[in-house]
């Protein structure tokens, strides 16, 4: 399997997953310009893609699903609630690509098994996803005020993850952004902070975890030292080694080719 963060943040979120065949875009939250860059910088083709898989419905997620569907015809997998709030079933363009799935409830594209979860935020049914093979898997997790704890279990001992550490709460406090959105993004249905972060992630991590890309990181209200500082703290307090894996942190910039 191949993991490829191609922008993640307020700004805009693609991800491009490949296993066998399968060339899987999770999110297109940019333009196909910028899509289409990233990916002929690492030899790979949007034109290629062969699934999209979409988290929810913000603007960040989707916004350039309408130019990438008027050049690719493939199948969308996403929840009811996110394709009745874009209107994806009632549009031409969409209706017979959608995929509806649920949480819970694993699918199996070739070899490849994703099990979709269920993610709060302040979007319709949001979710995550846990993708598995006969020899790896990973935890995606992203746009999420929290993780219930039946979630736990089933994220334990990925071999890789792909986790929101979105923001520092004093700098999202003393920040220059309304009320309105500061207190949007420290509930339950926000966002995860850097602590929040750290301790599930704490309780996740096994024997068989290499590393983490840290995912939609706030540009105004936090810092890559600040990341990282506080898993060190959190893991420390928790029995676990952060210093031991491989992480990496997302932004609007593609990351490398990981190989998992």
């Amino acid at each position: 399997m191949r993991l490829y963060s191609i922008a993640s943040g307020s700004s805009g979120n693609a991800t491009y997953i490949e296993h066998e065949n399968l060339r899987i875009l999770v999110d297109a939250g940019i333009s196909f310009k910028k899509l289409s860059n990233a990916l002929l910088s690492e030899n790979l083709s949007a034109l290629h893609l062969t699934h999209v898989l979409v988290t929810h419905e913000h603007i960040d997620h989707i916004r350039g699903m309408e130019t990438l569907f008027n050049n690719i015809n493939v199948p969308i997998y996403t929840s009811f609630g996110t394709a009745k709030s874009m209107k994806y079933l009632e549009n031409d363009k969409f209706a017979d690509k959608v995929r509806i799935i649920e949480a819970f409830s694993p699918f199996s594209i070739g070899s490849l098994t994703i099990t979709p979860i269920p993610l709060s935020h302040d979007a319709a049914e949001p979710l995550g996803f846990i993708f598995e093979t006969k020899n790896i898997k990973l935890g995606y997790v992203t746009d999420t005020g929290y993780i219930r704890e039946g979630l736990i279990e089933p994220l334990t001992n990925c071999d890789f993850y792909y986790f929101e550490a979105n923001h520092d709460p004093v700098m999202l406090k003393n920040s220059n952004r309304p009320y309105p959105t500061i207190h949007r993004i420290l509930t339950e249905r926000g966002h995860l902070s850097n602590e929040d972060s750290a301790y599930y992630l704490s309780k996740m991590i096994g024997p068989r975890t290499k590393g983490v890309i840290m995912a939609h990181i706030s540009d105004e209200c936090n810092t890559i030292d600040k990341i990282r500082s506080t898993y060190q703290t959190v893991f420390k307090a928790n029995q676990k080694s952060f210093d031991t894996l491989k992480v990496y942190y997302a932004s609007q910039t593609p990351l490398e080719v990981i190989e998992l």
